[in-house]
């Protein structure tokens, strides 16, 4: 059985040593950091001058999922409504992972406070690793058949040049480093940037600061997290991404939130369609634009001034400036997403490979290392964590001989073609490098392993299941329901259809607990 590296034990990080073990591979999982968690293990008291690399969190106090509980959760260990909010926070997502590594006795594996320095290729295929484990000086030497990167990309802030930076007299800061609203009140703070931790910040020091303003280059889609009463994937299901046209569904997601929310601020409208950037997520960001409690502006940076900065904005063919003032400015400009210096240099892109795509298999496989896997890089219109572990279940599958991956130069062709469908469906931005549709991509991962729940499947299951009704309630429940993850444990290599079944059927039904049957499913797995 392979040898294999996990490197970090973030969300990403579990899920891979969770696979592994479940496929009999030897496994070690480092993690530079005293506990798990990766992002979600908050860093509650950091600042714009900490050593660089220190701070590897960026989350806030104020952090709240973008995706709800009944689509979030991984497959095999579903969230328990009594305990889980329909969205919620950082502290209670760490739990959550906690009660993952205990349930599928993974802590074992893990050597916490033990930085990974450098993983290199033998000749003979396998992956020198480098170790040193904080407060020693010897550096370990370790050789493994694989290596499983789970560092995620949210910790090395990018920053741009902005002129007369060094003229501004005022707090210059990048989002990593905030955690909570009281520092801005009765200050002027102007914030760069139109993602979901601009938009957050935002709307939490608003109501303590002097002014808040808002600078954003293209606009963007703003959506609340609940519609209609609930939580606003329940009408993005399995049968509208998978069997409607890209553009009709984009067209009817628009009008729905046209209807319930109002046409957005003009300002704010971007020329790109719903879901062709990441989704940023906010119920009261557009009632703050409309009032007035947030200035949004639409522009480019200029310059900074000593007290300030300077925007444009083109009309027409004339530029039109624009000073603000400003005691704060947050750059909420997002993350070198592939900072791993540990690795090769050649491992995400090759010197032709433009500055806004990525060259790996699936978001997964550099093809010049087929045993080397970037996981929980993907960004998706989606949740995160069912994605992560899809990933880990074909990653695992491939070292087990059970998926076999095409030749390098097949690989490269198969790159290049997804290149040019995310360049059709989506900004062709670096920070879009790595973002897919999560209903798809999972089934892309899984369909190998016979894991996908066809309509055809789920119907099958209607005649030769001996519980019909059961049966049609899960077919309802996968395709016309809420898409949880669960539905990738029905089928295939895998499997764990009774605990699937039990989880699916009480979201469907509205279960405000795990149900007897998921309960006696997770004591058997």
């Amino acid at each position: 059985m392979p040898n294999v590296c996990v490197i970090g034990s973030g969300l990403a990080g579990i899920a891979a040593l969770k696979e592994c073990l479940s496929e009999g591979f030897e496994v070690q999982c480092f993690e530079a950091r005293p506990e798990i968690g990766g992002q979600w293990a908050h860093q509650p008291n950091v600042s714009p001058s900490d050593p660089a690399g220190s701070v590897q969190s960026s989350i806030y106090d104020g952090v709240v999922l973008n995706s709800c509980r009944d689509t979030s959760a991984l497959t095999d260990f579903p969230l328990d409504p009594s305990r889980y909010g329909d969205y919620f926070g950082h502290r209670q997502q760490l739990r959550y992972m906690d009660e993952y590594a205990e349930h599928f006795g993974l802590k074992k594996h893990i050597r916490l406070s033990t930085r990974v320095l450098g993983s290199e290729p033998r000749e003979d295929g396998s992956w020198a690793v480098r170790v040193q484990e904080d407060g020693k000086d010897g550096v370990e030497e370790l050789t493994f058949d694989a290596v499983f990167v789970c560092v995620g990309h949210l910790s090395t802030p990018s920053i741009p040049e902005f002129k007369g930076r060094d003229a501004f007299q005022g707090q210059f800061m990048h989002s990593h480093f905030y955690r909570r609203p009281g520092p801005f009140d009765r200050k002027k703070v102007v914030i760069i940037g139109f993602g979901s931790s601009a938009v957050d910040i935002a709307c939490e020091i608003a109501p303590g600061a002097e002014e808040v303003h808002v600078i954003t280059r293209r606009g963007g889609w703003v959506l609340p997290r609940y519609v209609l009463g609930k939580p606003v994937e329940a009408f993005d299901n399995r049968a509208t991404q998978v069997w409607l046209p890209i553009g009709l569904a984009q067209w009817l997601q628009t009008k729905l939130l046209d209807i319930v929310d109002g046409k957005p601020p003009r300002v704010m409208r971007p020329s790109h369609k719903i879901l062709e950037q990441s989704p940023t997520i906010r119920g009261d960001f557009v009632e703050k634009v409309r009032t007035q409690v947030i200035n949004l502006h639409r522009g480019s940076v200029e310059h900074l001034t000593k007290d300030g900065l300077v925007i444009s904005t083109m009309q027409g063919d004339e530029t039109i400036t624009e000073e603000l003032k400003a005691d704060v400015i947050i750059a909420c400009t997002g993350y070198d997403q592939f900072d791993c210096p540990f690795l090769p240099g050649d491992v995400v892109r090759g010197p032709d490979t433009p500055a806004n795509r990525v060259d790996l298999y699936k978001l997964i496989v550099p093809p010049r290392y087929d045993n080397l896997f970037m996981m929980g890089l993907a960004e998706l219109v989606g949740p995160v964590g069912p994605t992560f572990e899809a990933q880990a279940r074909w990653a695992c599958s491939v070292l087990s001989g059970r998926i076999e991956l095409p030749p390098e130069a097949k690989m490269r062709e198969e790159v290049q073609k997804f290149q040019a469908w995310q360049e059709k469906h989506f900004l062709n931005t670096e920070r879009h490098a790595l973002l897919a549709y999560a209903v798809q991509y999972n089934d892309e991962l899984l369909e190998p392993l016979g894991a996908v729940p066809s309509f055809g499947k789920c119907l099958g299951r209607v005649f030769t299941s001996g519980h019909p009704w059961r049966a049609l309630k899960v077919l309802n429940a996968v395709w016309f329901g809420i898409a949880s993850a669960a539905q990738w444990r029905l089928f295939g290599y895998g499997a764990k259809r009774e605990l699937a079944e039990e989880t699916l059927l009480r979201i469907g039904a509205g279960g405000k607990a795990l149900s007897k049957g998921e309960v006696d499913q997770l004591v058997i797995h």
